[in-house]
């Protein structure tokens, strides 16, 4: 319950530590800010991955998704021209909060030095309550970043990760255990990329890991079955030719492998792999979400038939799928 605790000082005085964490765990997760400022015990209770276990142990878990979204523009000023230049866009980490059906916004102060990249990829490290934002475009040159900013859920702040090397965007990332791995995506130069790594945001250090077999950009990543999956993509020759292959990084192997025909042309997807409004995602299987005028559907993938099982209709009110076009990351708090 954190090892800084001092000796024989109780959580809440007159109760049992067991019985002190179980009434902390049932306070609802827009609380928790308020809760580690009361005392030192109980900011080392709420860093602590056992709290948020026993959350999930007592039913009181709450479901969070996080996602990149551009921040509405303020009102013209009066007497501004119609054409005078705007200022570069600007975005922000919104959190929908799915058990509460609540939604909010993080909001960074400019002295943070936080300002999240146009197409920024998100990630959700539920070991330690963290959210890593990474890569993405410079919203004024275009350009690909390296910037990696890590937000701690419960206390809303942020601070500069070490940055990617090397800066790109529209690549695949997903969470394995408590590690991120990143992999594809084009450069500076819209070249794509085979290269991947793997950050750790409790030691701040990324790790190189071995090229893919295929330059990957514009693909998706997965993670499915403790291995991390880059789904689809194309090279820097065959721009908007998505390839139906995905390769899958084994963490415990330390390589690649490359899964050929994931998508066939039976699958009527016109050699668009990921078309536009059409995602791939895990729930206990890998799923893709179709949202097209043409074909609104939910699939899954038997991975032991190699084939594709329509499971549902996406609602006719749903127009696009942004929020999974643009790696939103889940977490449990």
């Amino acid at each position: 319950m954190g090892s800084e605790r001092q000796e024989g000082v109780l959580l809440i005085p007159g109760l049992p530590d067991e019985v002190a964490m179980d009434c902390l765990a049932r306070v609802p997760y827009r609380f928790h800010c308020g809760l580690r400022s009361v005392c030192r015990g109980w900011r080392d209770l709420l860093g602590s991955p056992l709290f948020y276990s026993q959350r999930r142990k007592t039913g009181k878990g709450e479901a969070l998704v996080c996602l990149v979204q551009a921040l509405r523009a303020g009102p013209r000023r009066r007497g501004r021209k119609k054409n005078a230049a705007r200022a570069p866009p600007c975005y922000g980490l919104s959190i929908y909060n799915s058990t509460l059906g609540e939604w909010h916004r993080l909001s960074f102060p400019p002295a943070s030095g936080l300002a999240v990249p146009l197409f920024a990829q998100c990630a959700a490290v539920q070991a330690s309550g963290k959210i890593v934002l990474m890569g993405g475009w410079d919203p004024t040159s275009f350009d690909s970043v390296s910037d990696v900013y890590v937000i701690d859920l419960v206390t809303g702040r942020g601070r500069r990760g070490a940055p990617m090397t090397p800066a790109r965007s529209f690549f695949a990332c997903a969470v394995v255990g408590p590690l991120v791995y990143v992999a594809g995506g084009h450069d500076n130069q819209k070249n794509a990329l085979r290269t991947a790594a793997v950050y750790d945001t409790a030691a701040d250090e990324w790790r190189p890991l071995p090229p893919m077999a295929d330059e990957r950009d514009e693909c998706q990543g997965v993670a499915l079955a403790g291995e991390f999956w880059v789904v689809s993509g194309y090279g820097t020759d065959s721009q908007g030719r998505f390839d139906p292959a995905v390769e899958c990084y084994d963490p415990a192997a330390g390589r690649w492998r490359k899964e050929e025909g994931l998508w066939t042309a039976g699958d009527g997807l016109g050699g668009a792999v990921v078309p536009p409004r059409s995602s791939c995602f895990v729930l206990e299987k890998l799923c893709h979400l179709y949202c097209n005028e043409d074909r609104r559907e939910m699939r899954e993938y038997e991975e032991t038939e190699r084939k594709w099982k329509v499971v549902g209709e996406t609602p006719a009110t749903l127009r696009s799928i942004p929020c999974v076009r643009r790696s939103p990351a889940a977490a449990d708090c």
